[in-house]
């Protein structure tokens, strides 16, 4: 057995070099990766916040229009260039006060059945 010790004693210090060699490499590898993936993780949390920032900009934008839409078809606000969306807007509040008393006889002659 103890013959086996030493062959592996001799091959540890044959290729002890080669392994350090080895690990230092893997050692630089590892923090170029880390580094890059920092960077990485930075550049795409600038993005989400680009995003969120984007998404607060378009609920100002929402708001703004519906405010405005509403002072139109309150006449409250009189710019030319949006006459256009009250005629649009009143279509649409036409259609929708239909579709809402075609629910309301549906619902009446459903309970009406029952």
């Amino acid at each position: 057995m103890p013959k086996k010790k030493t062959d592996l004693d001799k091959i540890i210090k044959k290729y002890q070099p080669v392994m350090k060699k080895t690990g230092q490499q893997l050692s630089k590898a590892v923090k170029a990766a880390e580094e890059d993936i920092a960077k990485m993780y930075r550049i795409a949390q600038a993005h989400m916040e680009i995003q969120v920032t984007n998404l607060q900009k378009e609920k100002i934008y929402h708001d703004i229009g519906r405010e405005v839409a509403a002072k139109i078809m309150k006449e409250e606000v009189d710019i030319p260039s949006l006459e256009k969306y009250k005629k649009k807007l009143s279509k649409l509040d036409l259609e929708a006060t239909k579709k809402k008393k075609a629910i309301s006889k549906l619902s009446k002659s459903r309970k009406k059945k029952k």
